[in-house]
């Protein structure tokens, strides 16, 4: 996988999201206190460009070339059972006492509780970005950047309207599990400000897995310990040329590398490829 030390997008991608909303982060007397949290969540992205690959005729993914934009987009899915409905929760225990707001239209304060998630994702862009490792010079890349956004079950009181929060957020790049720069990693930080919905206002911070995929039919998913086909999905498995790839630049010996698919996610805490550990999202706020 990719080195720490090198930012996908002159950051990475979360994907969750890079280069945009600066974190605002309180005043150095200020208290902070988390508000809420989200694990064990599993999301499959892929990745566009609008440069054409030649050799395919379609648009390029990540890739380890220069000058080159990228969409990035990931949608939350059931990380057991294909198509199934369970997509995980937040939790959001001290809503009450920390005012936090709602999303009805007039806002109020949102109940305490485990928030069931229907729909979860996130969409980025970045004008030029890539995974190249090698090409630590090239100061033209900024971090993919755009929303993660959540609903969840439930209706508000008044709009009668799902509960729903957006965040705008930005890849901060991999994270060093280990605390070894010399060894890869997987996982990818991020921050950003909920803009919209509920928990408007709160700070937001978070790990993610990131490791790119290809579809295969023979994936087997769950995993079963030893068996070579193990995937990261219900028909993908893990895409290790393309993890290569980033390593060694577009004339290494793995070739130019070109990843069009990845999982993001914390299941179980931990990144799917590598068992690194993942922290998942959470969320907090200045209090008085």
């Amino acid at each position: 996988m990719s080195i720490k030390t090198k930012l996908i997008g002159g950051a990475s991608a979360l994907a969750i999201a890079g280069g945009m909303l600066a974190f605002a982060a309180p005043a150095a007397n200020a208290a902070v206190t988390q508000i809420g949290s989200c694990q064990n969540l599993l999301a499959l992205g892929s990745a566009k460009s609008t440069t054409i690959n030649p050799a395919s005729g379609k648009p390029y993914g990540i890739t380890d070339g220069d000058n080159r934009d990228g969409a990035l987009s990931a949608k939350g899915v059931d990380p057991t059972t294909l198509k199934g409905p369970n997509l995980g929760s937040c939790n959001f225990p001290v809503n009450v006492a920390q005012g936090v707001p709602n999303s009805d239209k007039p806002v109020g304060v949102w109940p305490n509780g485990s928030k069931s998630i229907v729909k979860w994702g996130t969409k980025l862009f970045s004008r030029e970005f890539d995974c190249n490792i090698v090409d630590t010079s090239d100061t033209t890349e900024w971090s993919p950047s755009g929303t993660l956004s959540f609903t969840f079950t439930g209706t508000e009181p008044t709009s009668l309207k799902a509960p729903a929060l957006t965040a705008q957020v930005t890849v901060d790049g991999f994270t060093d599990p280990d605390s070894n720069p010399a060894t890869p990693s997987d996982v990818v930080g991020f921050h950003g400000l909920v803009i919209k919905g509920a928990a408007l206002g709160s700070d937001v911070n978070g790990e993610t897995e990131f490791d790119p995929t290809v579809k295969d039919k023979t994936a087997v998913y769950p995993p079963v310990p030893g068996d070579p086909n193990n995937g990261g999905y219900f028909g993908y498995k893990f895409d290790l040329g393309g993890a290569l790839g980033c390593q060694d630049g577009p004339a290494g010996p793995f070739g130019p590398a070109n990843i069009l698919l990845f999982n993001n996610g914390s299941v179980g805490g931990q990144s799917q490829l590598l068992n690194a550990p993942v922290a998942g999202i959470t969320f907090t706020k200045g209090t008085a």
